[in-house]
């Protein structure tokens, strides 16, 4: 199936050997993997981004600190709301609110 090398031994041989069998179901995956390569390369740059901000539990910092450092403020793992209605968005274990236009609140989420 994937170099049409000639084969033998068992009649319902698909590969040549493990080589070509690794090539064949890797390029079947290679287009998956890179759209989760990339979304994972983003929420671990962002977590990492929080971490290296947080000076503690709770940390307020200037928004455009988290710009400066090409903060991807679309990607995130989930989303937290409390019951008073406050919505944060959570990097693994930690958390940030956008408070106002310049001021974002960023939690040691667990």
């Amino acid at each position: 199936l994937y170099c049409d090398a000639p084969l033998s031994g068992r009649i319902d041989k698909k590969y040549c050997d493990d080589n070509c069998r690794n090539n064949h179901h890797y390029q079947l995956r290679k287009g998956d993997n890179a759209i989760i390569k990339s979304v994972n390369a983003s929420l671990i740059r962002n977590r990492e981004i929080l971490r290296s901000l947080a000076a503690n539990t709770r940390t307020m910092v200037m928004k455009k600190e988290l710009v400066e450092t090409n903060f991807n403020f679309n990607v995130m793992t989930s989303v937290y709301r409390t019951r008073k209605g406050s919505e944060y968005k959570v990097l693994y274990d930690y958390a940030y609110r956008v408070v106002n236009e310049y001021e974002v609140l960023i939690l040691k989420y667990r």
